[in-house]
């Protein structure tokens, strides 16, 4: 008897452990695996906004362990195709780095509900979709920033700006420029011209000796290739004039010429997107916030002034990261 209780209770412990070890294996199969993939309008190379894409798909797959693949150069006819082909192939992360590709991926987001879409806004829509991020890019809140440094620099009182094509963003960083000025007390002008793409160095080219014939001697540039015909346009000037740029540090591509960029980190937001994805967080909505060793900052220190304006500009700088100044966000029309 008191054998056969001994056995029945091997034989139990048998059971549970098999039991246990099942089920064990059954959590460890359906943890979910994910996969991040990029898709970019330009080429990785372009030492601008493509590249940054391109570092912080890299940076932050590492970061997480996770399997990361990229894209470049797609066009938007193309890029639902691509997406499409990330999808099939098990990647459920998707950021697409350029606003035009955001039509296609809210598409996409409605028939793949499982999927995880990353794109980046002007503004923070009203009818956000559950498993979409919004990356707000918070142009504006550098551009004051550059609109007080162009007022302290200037000496003609005339300021410049080149954009690529007329969309809200550039509404908000004109604006943001314009603020400035004013909350400086300054009569410097800004005068303003849209070369008709972001990366035509001629078109930027044209647009910048537009303004250098009107008397401007800063100008505050927001196209990405365009920029290599404007350092042309500084080279061949009368007299100097200066240009600020964003995303990428550019001092060596004109460095007697060049004061400061607007620049941008994406790791930033991407790692915060990707650890609150692994957490269950399928969708939700980041602002690029402003100021030292977070999504947006400008560069110090300033090159080519003084340096009682870099004081000053780091000053500014501070205060509208602390948000002692307020940046208005109007991208709706240009003031006048």
């Amino acid at each position: 008897m008191k054998r056969s209780k001994i056995l029945m209770g091997v034989m139990l412990i048998l059971v549970l452990s098999l039991f246990f070890t099942a089920s064990c294996k059954k959590v460890e199969e359906q943890k979910p695996v994910y996969k991040l993939a990029t898709v970019m309008p330009g080429s990785i190379q372009d030492a601008d906004y493509n590249t940054l894409g391109y570092i912080a798909t890299q940076e932050i797959g590492k970061e997480f362990n996770i399997d990361v693949a990229y894209s470049e150069k797609v066009a938007v006819p193309d890029v639902e195709r691509v997406m499409r082909e990330y999808i099939a192939d098990g990647f459920n992360i998707i950021w697409v780095h350029g606003g035009q590709f955001n039509s296609a991926a809210l598409k996409l987001a409605d028939e793949n509900p499982n999927v995880t879409f990353v794109i980046e806004v002007d503004s923070e829509p009203s009818d956000k979709k559950p498993n979409v991020w919004y990356f707000h890019r918070n142009f504006h809140t550098g551009f004051y920033v550059l609109g007080a440094l162009a007022a302290l620099k200037t000496e003609t009182g005339k300021i410049g700006y080149i954009g690529g094509l007329e969309l809200p963003f550039t509404h908000g960083e004109i604006n943001a420029v314009k603020q400035a000025i004013k909350d400086l007390g300054s009569n410097a002008t800004l005068d303003y011209v849209y070369a008709g793409d972001f990366n035509d160095p001629l078109k930027a080219r044209q647009a910048a000796e537009s303004l250098i014939a009107k008397g401007v001697d800063v100008i505050l540039s927001s196209v990405n290739l365009g920029n290599y015909g404007i350092y042309n346009a500084l080279d061949e000037a009368k007299r100097p004039v200066y240009i600020t740029v964003k995303y990428t540090d550019k001092y060596s591509q004109a460095p007697q010429n060049y004061l400061t960029a607007d620049l941008f980190d994406f790791r930033v937001p991407l790692r915060e997107v990707v650890s609150r994805v692994l957490k269950g967080e399928k969708g939700g909505f980041l602002m690029l916030e402003y100021g030292e060793g977070k999504a947006r900052y400008t560069q110090f220190p300033i090159k080519n002034v003084t340096d009682e304006i870099n004081a000053k500009v780091k000053q500014i700088a501070d205060d509208v990261a602390s948000g002692k100044i307020k940046v208005i966000e109007k991208l709706d029309v240009i003031n006048p």
